[in-house]
């Protein structure tokens, strides 16, 4: 097993480059623009609807007609939503296990077999991923029929292919990033350098964070051309000695040319709070900022930014308030 090459601080940075970097960074946005919809954990959104959790309920709150839908369910976390469809993990029978809800037909499915207590549904379509116990599971809800797909964690699907984490599967390398192909069944590794973690894939771009120092960075990875860029800084040395960098990796969400992410940490590469970052012009925006060590889960559909307040890091949060972001208005 090769012990691949790790990032570390070097002793000093291009100015330059820092200086550009930086320019690249756009203020904060009003107030104005931030509406809170309710409280809770783990939004996520799509088209006009979002959805999160909260103890033992789930909210669906519709953005057009500004209605908020509570389904019980004991223990539920870790919400997903695709067009009409719902999923999440509910603890209510004292198993964990997914639930899936239609909206339109207002019924609700179980999947029980394969789920543990830190299982996280992703759903695109009829199909839904998730982990439990170091494998990776592929059901398709409309037939009813469940698969094993790989060894790992943290999976997140678009269309016919599925990314997730693994430190098994590739005896060349120790910790990856592995893509499935739904369709071929065949695998390849996306990444293998560094500590990359909860992967996420939109179209032709997947999305890490390498977490091997601090909070960890983000990359991207362009399937159909095979290049790999940074869109936040690795840990580096800002021009007056002071350690900066890989302070954004706590949560990240990708769709279309819009990444969304935490920062946590006041540093030469910008305040905390939650970011925007646009691939097409490469440019990073601070929609919204909170003081030090708050961690937030944003997601993003379109024009519109959702987030909360990330369980994982309660300690520094002033409240456990859904929060909603219109980069249009």
């Amino acid at each position: 097993m090769i012990n691949k090459g790790k990032l570390c601080s070097t002793a000093s940075a291009s100015v330059f480059l820092v200086f550009v970097f930086l320019i690249l960074i756009s203020v904060a946005a009003s107030a104005a623009q931030v509406t809170k919809i309710g409280t809770g954990y783990d939004p996520a959104v799509y088209g006009n609807k979002v959805v999160w959790a909260n103890g033992v309920v789930i909210h669906l709150y519709d953005m057009n007609n500004r209605t908020d839908t509570t389904f019980s369910s004991s223990g539920a976390s870790s919400p997903d939503i695709y067009d009409n469809k719902l999923v999440w993990r509910d603890e209510s029978s004292g198993t964990p296990r997914l639930a899936v809800y239609d909206i339109p037909t207002a019924t609700k499915s179980y999947i029980t077999q394969n789920v543990d207590q830190f299982s996280k549904p992703a759903i695109y379509g009829n199909r839904i991923v998730w982990s439990a116990n170091d494998s990776v599971y592929l059901r398709n809800i409309s037939t009813s029929t469940q698969t094993k797909i790989g060894n790992g964690s943290n999976p997140d699907i678009y269309n016919t292919k599925v990314v997730y984490y693994s430190y098994s599967e590739d005896p060349k390398v120790d910790i990856t990033i592995r893509m499935y192909d739904i369709d071929t069944k065949e695998k390849v590794t996306v990444a293998s350098y560094g500590d990359p973690n909860i992967p996420r894939i939109w179209g032709t771009k997947v999305i890490w964070s390498d977490a091997y120092n601090h909070q960890g960075y983000i990359v991207v990875y362009n399937t159909s051309t095979n290049k790999t860029i940074d869109v936040t800084h690795p840990l580096d040395t800002d021009p007056n000695g002071n350690e900066y960098g890989a302070s954004t990796g706590t949560h990240i969400a990708i769709q279309n040319d819009k990444i969304v992410y935490n920062k946590a940490v006041d540093d030469y590469e910008g305040k905390p709070g939650v970011y925007v970052y646009n691939m097409t012009t490469g440019q990073s925006t601070l929609v919204y900022n909170y003081p030090k060590e708050v961690y937030t889960t944003p997601e993003v559909y379109n024009n519109t930014v959702v987030w909360g307040i990330d369980k994982n890091y309660v300690n520094g949060a002033t409240d456990n308030g859904i929060y909603l972001y219109d980069l249009a208005a």
